[in-house]
């Protein structure tokens, strides 16, 4: 009981700090009323066109997520991949950062194809494969553009993330370190099952590694995705009359969506607004410009949120 009050504090909390950031965002100085004139001014056809690049983007992911369960045997179509995209994308609505959803459509595809580690490890390497892709594509575009390196705000961001993701796969995958915590775990019975879990999901993660075609196929898939991204803020700052360099939002977005990795809020409501806000200043956009494309594409992925 006492847990679960702690539980609902903590989610309360972070909602009320989402909040907080969003409406300081609309209340400062004449942000509003500029920003109600930006979303006045999109046209149809911009919508359309992030429709568009937004359905692509889910298409490709569902894409690089069926070559994991193909080399296992499973064989899901694309379309009831990309439902169990859209539903994971409605449940990131109610939890913190943007993969929040994740946990739901491992759930959902472990029961169709009986095998919940086989569908964790599935979700777990079309993410992690996305991750790797980021940071190489965010380190390649900043030595491309000297003027951002200078940056410490984006520079250090991408350090750190680069840095951190490293040490979190050696842990994850450290079949050691797990047979030793199971060692030490004594006749403790929670332990014990959870760490028989955790060294099944190890063992189907691991099942891929050497499989150097399939992961650089996923790898090609994952630079493709995060091109498109790239392409989605792009086409988004044109609809809200801001004209940056394609060099600068190819640095600054995958800073945007490394940041949003972060636990901010329940689905980084507000906390995603900021860092388009300020990261696309870096790009040649003012903050209220910055803000209207992170609510249209936040609009955007509400509406396939709502398909889900």
């Amino acid at each position: 009981m006492q847990k679960t009050t702690v539980n609902k504090i903590i989610v309360t909390a972070k909602l009320a700090l989402g909040v907080v950031l969003l409406l300081s965002l609309l209340l400062w100085g004449d942000n509003f009323k500029e920003l109600w004139k930006l979303l006045k001014s999109i046209k149809a056809q911009d919508v359309l066109m992030l429709c568009i690049v937004s359905l692509l983007l889910n298409w490709i992911s569902c894409l690089k997520w069926s070559l994991f369960l193909k080399e296992r045997g499973f064989h899901v179509s694309q379309l009831r991949l990309l439902g169990l995209y859209l539903v994971g994308k409605f449940f990131s609505n109610f939890v913190p950062t943007t993969v929040g959803g994740d946990l739901t459509r491992t759930f959902l595809l472990g029961r169709q194809i009986n095998s919940q580690s086989q569908s964790f490890a599935s979700v777990f390497l079309e993410r992690i494969t996305g991750l790797a892709a980021l940071i190489v594509m965010a380190v390649f575009f900043l030595l491309l553009n000297p003027r951002l390196m200078q940056d410490p705000k984006i520079s250090i961001s991408i350090l750190c993330f680069a840095v951190g993701f490293v040490l979190s796969i050696a842990l994850m995958l450290n079949q050691r370190m797990v047979d030793w915590m199971a060692a030490r775990s004594g006749k403790v019975p929670f332990l014990v099952v959870v760490l028989e879990k955790i060294k099944k999901v190890q063992r189907d993660i691991l099942y891929f590694k050497g499989k150097y075609q399939l992961l650089t196929k996923a790898l090609v898939y994952s630079f493709i995705f995060h091109m498109v991204s790239c392409l989605n803020v792009y086409v988004a700052c044109l609809a809200v009359g801001v004209f940056p360099s394609f060099l600068d939002i190819a640095v600054v977005t995958p800073v945007i969506l490394l940041l949003n990795i972060l636990p901010v809020s329940p689905n980084n409501i507000g906390w995603w607004e900021w860092t388009f806000s300020f990261l696309l200043v870096e790009a040649g956009a003012g903050r209220t410009e910055g803000l209207a494309v992170g609510l249209i594409l936040r609009a955007i992925t509400l509406l396939f949120s709502v398909a889900g």
